[in-house]
């Protein structure tokens, strides 16, 4: 028995990937291809992100989507919105250092709306997003600490600047 007979609402998602040598690979999904490598100094050619970069752009698009998607549904309304995400990793771990994670040990995210929306209604949508956000709860549901910080700067038609409320 699939899970697609199990669950209809199931999707699949697949990926191919090629390794291309000194720490890169080339993955397919769907129509796309994107490589994946090192740094020089671990011994590789620097020529694209590497996997724990990709999940925080990634982290950044899911919380995108679904802020978008969320937004439509109650309302709410933005000119513009900036994301930036921040994790932290022991390297230690790679390295196989004993009772070291290799995996990140905090993820600080930022978001700032330019939006004439209230406070309120900024944290309805964030309340929703975090509900809904696959990546948001695959990181948070590991034990991973998820610290999101958002914002609203609205801006002053009288004097040309932005203020900033939390």
């Amino acid at each position: 028995m699939t899970q697609t007979s199990v669950n209809k609402d199931l999707r699949k998602i697949e990926v191919q990937s090629d390794w291309k040598g000194k720490f890169q690979t080339e993955h397919q999904v769907r129509d796309f291809s994107f490589l994946v490598d090192e740094p020089e100094k671990i011994g590789g050619d620097n020529q694209a992100p590497t996997p724990l970069e990709y999940v925080m752009g990634a982290f950044n698009g899911c919380i995108f989507v679904v802020i978008e998607m969320v937004a439509k549904e109650i309302g709410f309304r933005f000119d513009d919105v900036k994301i930036s995400s921040t994790a932290w990793v022991d390297r230690r771990g790679l390295y196989g250092v004993e009772n070291v994670s290799p995996y990140y040990k905090e993820v600080y995210n930022s978001i700032v709306f330019y939006t004439s929306e209230s406070p309120e209604r900024l944290e309805q949508l964030k309340k929703t997003v975090k509900k809904r956000c696959p990546l948001y709860n695959l990181i948070k549901d590991t034990g991973i600490p998820v610290n999101l910080d958002w914002k609203i700067e609205r801006f002053s038609i009288d004097d040309s600047s932005c203020s900033s409320l939390k």
